[in-house]
Order: structure tokens, then sequence, then C-alpha cells
């Protein structure tokens, strides 16, 4: 009979695990952030991660950053499924042309940030438009501490 310390210990599913706690930790995070407004809503850091896992095909990643995402618009009361939309345009159209033309890393990463935030209130603005809806209400010096905090974050994180 095997004990407990002769078991295994090699998980097959590491990543599904590491996502998972990742998620929930995300989750415990964007309800504090929707208490506290010096806290970002790491926007920019979902998106890295949502263009990471289309890069790598890694479906697992993409479930649970999607899952995140999705409630990160529920808690914020965002239009539901419109930053993955968001995303999708920037993943597709976007990103592509600023890769193409700035060589420099770090102001990539300071653009893909900046888009996040603000062309994701712009893209909101539009269809609060098309649809006739009450649009998103954020004050821009939170936007800008948003921006500066997240690239910090990203920085690291690459």
């Amino acid at each position: 009979m095997q004990t407990f310390s002769d078991m295994q210990r090699d998980i097959t599913y590491k990543s599904v695990v590491r996502y998972a706690l990742w998620s929930l930790f995300y989750t415990l995070y964007i309800s504090l952030s929707t208490i506290y407004l010096f806290l970002p809503p790491l926007l920019a850091v979902l998106f890295f991660l949502f263009h990471d896992a289309l890069r790598k095909n890694d479906t697992a990643k993409l479930l649970f950053v999607t899952l995140d995402i999705l409630i990160l618009e529920a808690q914020k009361d965002f239009l539901a499924f419109t930053l993955i939309i968001y995303f999708l345009i920037q993943e597709r159209f976007v990103l592509p042309k600023i890769a193409q033309s700035i060589s420099a890393q770090n102001l990539r990463n300071f653009l893909y940030v900046s888009l996040s935030y603000i062309g994701y209130m712009l893209f909101s603005t539009l269809l609060s438009q098309i649809f006739l809806i009450q649009g998103i209400s954020l004050d821009i010096y939170y936007i800008v501490h948003y921006i500066i905090i997240e690239f910090l974050i990203v920085s690291v994180m690459l």
C-alpha cells in the first residue's frame, strides 16, 4: 500500500489548477476594486492574458480569462460580451499594425495598455450611442492612474 509520501506528486492538470486559482483570486480582487476605486480593474492584464492564450492556442487559459472578463463586465456594469468583442477586434486589427510599425517593446506595451482603457471607453460610448443606452462613466484621473499602474504590472509580467 502506498503512503501519502510515496504517491506521485506530478499533477497532470497543473495549468488548469493554476488558471482556476488565478480566476478565484481575480474574482476576489475585482470585488474589492468595485469598493475601492483606487484599485485598477486589471483590464489590460486581462487583455495580455487573452492575447497570450490566443497566441499559444491555450484553451484552458482562454476559458478562464473569458470567465474573468465576464466577471469584470458583471461587476462594473458593462454590456455583456463587449470586452471580448473589443479584445477580438483589437487582436485582429490593431495589434498587428502596432507591432508592424513600432519596434520598442516597452512603447508597444504602453500603447496596448492605453488602448485597452481608452479604446474600450470609446468602443463602449459608440455602442451606447447605437443602442441608445447609458454609457459607462469613468473619471479621467482614475483612467490615467489605472494605465500607469497596469503598465508597471505588465512590464513586470513580461
